[in-house]
């Protein structure tokens, strides 16, 4: 076996490589690159300063430092990041809504503290009347009683107490010679003027737009003025009386006119009746079960107009009308029973048809034609004997009261209707009377009750919830002439 030499082996090998290098290279051809050919470019002229492109420099870019360059090299840690919340916008939206209720009850709260504690004369007033409002009420006490302390609601009772009591024993006296007869007085030996006699009676009457609609309608004998007949319930002729009222009813045949009344917070309609011994008061055909409706006494009595008047046992505001409050005299006969401590008794005489206000347990009844019984007085022998609110705040009202001459008057305010009549006080029914002279006067069942029904038709607006009034022991009423 042949022995292995390295060191030939190696020697050999470096030879061969030696032999490689000496071999000349060969050298491959270069390769052709071909350049676009330009285009020839225009001679270039000198541009001129609006030509000239601005220059903008480009802005420093500054390197990075490299802390920097560590940073932004370094992996991110996400796994602590909080992600957008896809609720928040709901969130911020509830937030908000708080907010608005905390600072409307906050506000509430204020506004409530002033009004039941304030001693400023101009809320003190409103508390007041608004106390009144509700009390006087048998269905809506609950709208004092719920929230306003029971000390501020007995403070303003107290006030209402003290100014009933001065009522207590007030009567009207009259004139003894007044009192005593309403015959005529003689007729003049000289003719009268037909228009003076008329407006010598309907001096209420006596107005320019008056004057001017009689000429324009060539009424001026007395023919045509005892038939004179005027229906203006929409006003569509601008007829005024002479205390700048709306006419909307002349029926001299059936001795009445209507006008419409109006205050700051107030509608109404006032009835004028030129011959007392057309009033009289009609008794509900279903009693004790139920009264009726002001339609039903207007109808069963012939009558020309009706307003409600006694008061009723009322429990809850849901009465039926068949429980008379007080005397219900028609004829000299008592059909009610005496209630006594404010209330008063009003009624007119057979002897005289003069309207009196008495005491209960003084009356007596035979001499009288018709009474009923509420309160309270209004103007006693021409003399106004209530102010303000009276403990009774603003409310609908039945008022009604006769001056010296005899005519009879009816008054009807609407009430609780925000946005056309919200009532009003006892003081302003006095003055729009005293306003027509009126010398006797005493307010009746008012609220729900009040109502005025003319020829077939409601001419108020009831406050009642079935807007038609509501059932009546008993009514007022005009008869007509036939």
């Amino acid at each position: 076996m042949e022995e292995f030499d390295l060191e030939k082996q190696l020697e050999a090998k470096l030879n061969e490589v030696m032999r490689e290098d000496s071999k000349p290279a060969q050298v491959k051809p270069p390769v052709e690159v071909k350049r676009p050919v330009e285009p020839e470019r225009p001679l270039r002229t000198k541009p001129t300063e609006s030509e000239r492109p601005l220059r903008v420099q480009p802005a420093e870019t500054k390197e990075p430092s490299d802390d920097v360059k560590l940073r932004d090299s370094e992996p991110v840690d996400l796994s602590d990041a909080k992600l957008p919340d896809e609720d928040e916008p709901k969130k911020k939206k509830i937030k908000k809504r708080y907010i608005v209720i905390a600072a409307v009850l906050a506000c509430f709260i204020g506004c409530y503290i002033v009004f039941i504690y304030s001693g400023s004369a101009f809320v003190k007033k409103w508390r007041t009347i608004y106390i009144e409002t509700a009390m006087s009420t048998n269905s809506h006490q609950w709208l004092a009683t719920w929230f306003i302390p029971a000390d501020v609601i007995a403070e303003v009772m107290e006030e209402k107490e003290r100014a009933f009591a001065l009522q207590r024993g007030l009567e009207s006296k009259w004139d003894n010679e007044e009192a005593e007869s309403t015959a005529s007085p003689s007729p003049s030996p000289t003719p009268i003027d037909p228009l003076d006699e008329f407006f010598g009676v309907y001096w209420e009457l006596d107005s320019k737009s008056i004057k001017n609609y009689l000429k324009s309608k060539s009424i001026d004998t007395k023919e045509e003025l005892d038939n004179l007949k005027i229906d203006n319930l929409n006003f569509d002729k601008e007829l005024y009386t002479k205390k700048k009222d709306k006419v909307l009813v002349v029926d001299v045949k059936n001795s009445t006119m209507i006008v419409g009344v109006e205050g700051s917070t107030y509608v109404g309609k006032l009835a004028i009746v030129k011959d007392p011994s057309l009033v009289c008061v009609g008794r509900a055909t279903h009693l004790p079960n139920r009264g009726d409706i002001i339609n039903e006494f207007g109808e069963n009595n012939d009558a020309f107009l009706a307003i409600n008047a006694s008061g009723f046992v009322d429990k809850g505001g849901h009465g039926s009308g068949g429980s008379v409050r007080g005397s219900l005299v028609i004829d000299g006969v008592d059909y009610g029973s005496p209630e006594y401590g404010d209330f008063k008794f009003f009624g007119m005489k057979k002897k005289n048809n003069h309207f009196y206000i008495e005491t209960p347990g003084n009356v007596d009844v035979k001499k009288y034609r018709w009474g009923v019984q509420f309160f309270p007085a209004l103007i006693v022998d021409g003399e106004c004997v209530v102010a303000g609110t009276y403990g009774l705040g603003i409310q609908p009202r039945t008022t009604v009261g006769q001056s010296k001459d005899g005519t009879f008057y009816m008054l009807i305010v609407d009430g609780r209707q925000v946005g056309y009549s919200l009532g009003c006080t006892m003081e302003e029914c006095a003055n729009q009377l005293i306003k027509y002279k009126v010398y006797q006067a005493a307010n009746l069942d008012g609220g729900s009750s009040s109502i005025m029904w003319y020829n077939g038709e409601h001419i108020t607006r009831s406050s009642s919830p079935s807007g038609f009034g509501r059932y009546l022991p008993d009514a007022l009423y005009v008869k007509k002439v036939h």
